[in-house]
């Protein structure tokens, strides 16, 4: 590799430093015992800098050292340079380091399906640091805060760098105390629970009485929350039944805080999207680290689902 001009003109970096120090104490004895070496080391790399300029730094007469015109003047330069890479590396050490993320994400994702997983994302990244809101953001112009984002939609933000992390898979659930006699409680006696995104109410419950015929069910009554984990934490103390995205209780339908009533399933029309909204280089480079590893959690989850037998 060639080396760069700046750095063909410049002599030995370690005499320089010796130099300077040298220079600092005026004596060759000082000098050696703050680097930790011998004086004669010291004098030798004041000898071989002299040498590489052809002018002598220092007058050796009978009563010690003295700095000459030459001396004192690359001193001074010396001092300046090392003064400035102080400063920078002071700098470097106090600006907030760059690895990291701030990306906001719904809350029920965050806190039922993100949360049990980070763990796994610190040994594999163990540099980036995530910085995670539940913020309602609905519009790229809310965003500017944000490295990325993860929505909860029914489709892509115009105009960004989005992909499709999964659409909801809808399960009808209820705490095991609503069952009777082994059979799971009838939904004209029992309270539905509501999301909300926004100020609306997802239509989630008119979708899943229409899609499976349910005619003598009144969607419109019940409990409205403003997350589906709040919605999921009443289900499973037994205040009601919720229709919930699958890949959000798993864990309760594996420990059996949560049943689900019956097999039936339903595709949800909203889904959860990844938006990249860095533009620099290397933020876009830890973003794609974070999607990536994302997606391969989605796909491993998936895998597990398809195994499994549903409960």
């Amino acid at each position: 590799m060639t080396q760069p001009e700046t750095t063909k003109r410049l002599p030995p970096l370690n005499a320089l430093r010796t130099f300077a120090m040298a220079a600092r104490w005026v004596s060759f004895t000082k000098a050696a015992e703050a680097l930790y070496v011998t004086q004669g080391a010291v004098s030798r790399q004041v000898k071989l800098l002299e040498d590489w300029l052809g002018s002598p730094l220092f007058y050796r007469g009978a009563h010690g050292l003295e700095l000459t015109p030459q001396g004192r003047e690359l001193a001074q330069g010396v001092d300046q340079a090392l003064a400035h890479v102080a400063k920078v590396i002071d700098q470097i050490q106090h600006t907030p380091r760059q690895n990291q993320l701030a990306i906001n994400i719904p809350p029920t994702f965050a806190t039922r399906w993100l949360a049990p997983r980070l763990a796994d994302f610190r040994k594999h990244h163990p540099h980036i640091d995530l910085s995670i809101t539940n913020n309602f953001v609905r519009h790229p112009r809310d965003a500017k805060p944000y490295s990325c984002l993860i929505t909860f939609d029914q489709q892509a933000w115009p105009d960004c760098d989005s992909r499709l992390l999964m659409h909801e898979r809808h399960v009808m659930v209820a705490s095991p105390d609503l069952w009777r006699d082994g059979l799971p409680p009838r939904l004209e006696n029992v309270t539905l629970l509501h999301v909300l995104n926004g100020e609306e109410r997802l239509p989630v419950w008119e979708k899943w009485i229409k899609n499976f015929a349910l005619t003598h069910i009144d969607p419109a009554p019940g409990l409205s929350f403003s997350t589906l984990d709040q919605a999921i934490n009443t289900a499973i103390m037994g205040a009601g039944v919720a229709v919930v995205d699958a890949a959000m209780v798993t864990r309760e339908l594996a420990s059996c805080s949560l049943r689900r009533l019956n097999q039936l399933e339903m595709q949800g029309s909203y889904g959860y999207w990844f938006i990249n909204l860095t533009k620099d280089q290397q933020s876009r480079a830890l973003v794609t680290l974070f999607r990536d590893w994302l997606q391969e959690q989605l796909a491993q989850a998936e895998d597990i689902r398809r195994v499994v037998p549903t409960p």
